[in-house]
C-alpha cells in the first residue's frame, strides 16, 4: 500500500472513530465537516506527510457538498494557520512572509464573501503571530494598525477587540507599560459594552492579569486587577494563572503558608507553567529568598530563566525580606536587561527598515537615528538607576514605618 493510500485509510478510521467529537461541536458546522476539521487541528504541527492536506481537502469537499459556508471558511483558516508552521522551517524569510501573506489574503477574501468576519480578522492575528515569532516587530505593528483601521472604518467590534489586544501585547513585549495599559483598558471597555458572542465568550482573566502587570506588585492597582482577573476566570487555565499571581502576592505579604499552598497548586498542574514563561523558575527563586539562601544560589536560577518583570518582583521581595545583597544585584541586573532590550528592539527595527528601503538617503537618516538611539539608551540607563535608587528608599522607608 502506498503512503498516500495508507494515510487516506488512516483518516477514514479517525473519521469513523471521531463520531463522539461532533457531539461537542463549538463551531456549529456540519458534523462531518467538524470531524475533518478536528483531525486537521490534530495534525496541524505534523509536517512529515500529507495527512493534514488530505484532512482539510476532505473538509472543503464536504463543506461544498452540504453548502456549509462557515466550514468552507474554516478550510482557508486552517491553511493560513498551517502556513505559519511551514514558514518556521523556511530559511528564506522573504519567501516565508510571502507564503503566510498569500494565505492571509485568501482567507480574508473568503471570510468577507461568506460574511464570517471574525475569521477575516483572525487571519490578521495568525499573520502577526508569524511576524512576532520571527522578530519582525515593525511588520507586526504595521499589520495590526491596518487591522485596527479596517475595524474602525467598518465599525467591527471583534476586529477592534482583537487588534487592540494584540497591539497591547506588542507594547508589553517592548516594556512600554503606559501604552500597554492604555490599550488593555480599551479592550476591557469594548468587552463590557459588546453583545458580540465571539467577544463575550472570551475570558478577561489574561487581560486583567496583564493590566495588573503594568503596575508595581505591591500597589493597590495591581492587586485590584489581579482580583478582577479571578472574578472573570472561566477555564482551568484562568484559575491556574490567577493562582500564580496569588502565590506572589502571598509571598510579598509574608504569608508563607498561603504562598506554598498556591505554589504547590501551580506546580502540581500538568499545564504549568505553559503560557506563564519562567513560572517554575520564579517559584524556585522565591523559595531561595524566603529561605534566605545565598546570592549565588539565586543567581544560578535567575539567569536566562525569568523575565525582567519577574526580576522586578523578586527584587521587591528581597527588599521586603531585607536582603540587601540580593536587592542590589537584582537592581543592576534589571538595568542591564533594560539596556539589552532597548538595543535589541532598536537593532531589529533598524534592520527591518534597511531591508525595506535600501538607499543612500536612508543611510544618512540611519546614522542620525543611531546617534539618537545612543543618547536614548544613556538617558534610559540614568533614569532607571535613579528610579531604582528612589524605589529602594521608598520601600525601605515604608517597611520601617510598618
Amino acid at each position: 500500500m502506498s503512503l498516500k493510500k495508507f494515510i487516506s485509510a488512516f483518516l477514514t478510521f479517525l473519521l469513523f472513530t471521531a463520531g463522539a467529537a461532533a457531539q461537542n461541536n463549538p463551531y456549529l458546522i456540519d458534523d462531518v465537516c467538524y470531524q475533518y476539521f478536528s483531525i486537521g487541528e490534530t495534525l496541524m504541527d505534523d509536517l512529515s506527510n500529507d495527512a493534514f492536506d488530505l484532512a482539510i481537502n476532505a473538509l472543503l469537499k464536504r463543506a461544498k457538498e452540504v453548502n456549509d459556508e462557515k466550514a468552507r471558511t474554516l478550510y482557508y483558516v486552517e491553511r493560513t494557520k498551517r502556513s505559519t508552521r511551514v514558514a518556521r522551517r523556511m530559511t528564506d524569510l522573504s519567501a516565508a512572509n510571502a507564503l503566510v501573506e498569500q494565505n492571509r489574503r485568501e482567507t480574508m477574501a473568503v471570510a468577507r464573501e461568506t460574511g464570517y468576519m471574525q475569521y477575516f480578522f483572525y487571519a490578521y492575528e495568525l499573520t502577526q503571530n508569524h511576524y512576532v515569532n520571527t522578530h519582525q516587530e515593525v511588520h507586526a505593528q504595521a499589520l495590526l494598525t491596518e487591522m485596527m483601521d479596517i475595524a474602525e472604518k467598518e465599525n467591527n467590534e471583534y476586529g477592534l477587540w482583537q487588534s487592540q489586544r494584540y497591539i497591547s501585547m506588542l507594547y508589553q513585549r517592548q516594556n512600554d507599560l503606559l501604552n500597554t495599559r492604555k490599550y488593555l483598558k480599551e479592550v476591557i471597555r469594548i468587552y463590557e459594552n459588546s453583545e458580540d458572542p465571539n467577544i463575550r465568550r472570551q475570558s478577561l482573566t489574561r487581560v486583567f492579569c496583564d493590566l495588573g502587570d503594568t503596575y508595581l506588585y505591591d500597589t493597590d492597582s495591581s492587586r485590584f486587577y489581579y482580583n478582577k482577573a479571578e472574578e472573570h476566570a472561566k477555564l482551568p487555565a484562568d484559575t491556574l494563572r490567577v493562582t500564580y499571581y496569588k502565590a506572589q502576592i502571598a509571598a510579598l505579604d509574608g504569608d508563607v503558608k498561603q504562598y506554598r499552598k498556591c505554589r504547590d497548586f501551580c506546580l502540581e498542574d500538568p499545564g504549568f507553567p505553559g503560557p506563564i514563561n519562567g513560572g517554575d523558575a520564579l517559584f524556585a527563586c522565591v523559595d531561595d529568598i524566603i529561605g534566605r539562601q545565598p546570592l549565588d544560589s539565586l543567581a544560578r536560577k535567575i539567569r536566562g530563566a525569568v523575565s525582567k518583570r519577574q526580576m522586578i518582583y523578586l527584587r521587591n521581595l528581597a527588599i521586603v525580606n531585607r536582603q540587601e545583597d540580593i536587592t542590589s544585584w537584582l537592581g543592576t541586573s534589571i538595568i542591564l536587561s533594560m539596556y539589552a532590550d532597548i538595543s535589541f528592539l532598536n537593532d531589529l527595527k533598524m534592520e527591518e527598515v534597511s531591508a525595506v528601503m535600501e538607499n543612500s538617503r536612508l543611510s544618512q537618516e540611519m546614522e542620525g537615528q543611531r546617534a539618537r538611539i545612543t543618547r536614548l539608551r544613556l538617558a534610559v540607563i540614568l533614569l532607571a538607576a535613579a528610579l531604582a535608587a528612589a524605589l529602594v528608599a521608598i520601600l525601605l522607608t515604608r517597611h520601617k514605618n510598618k
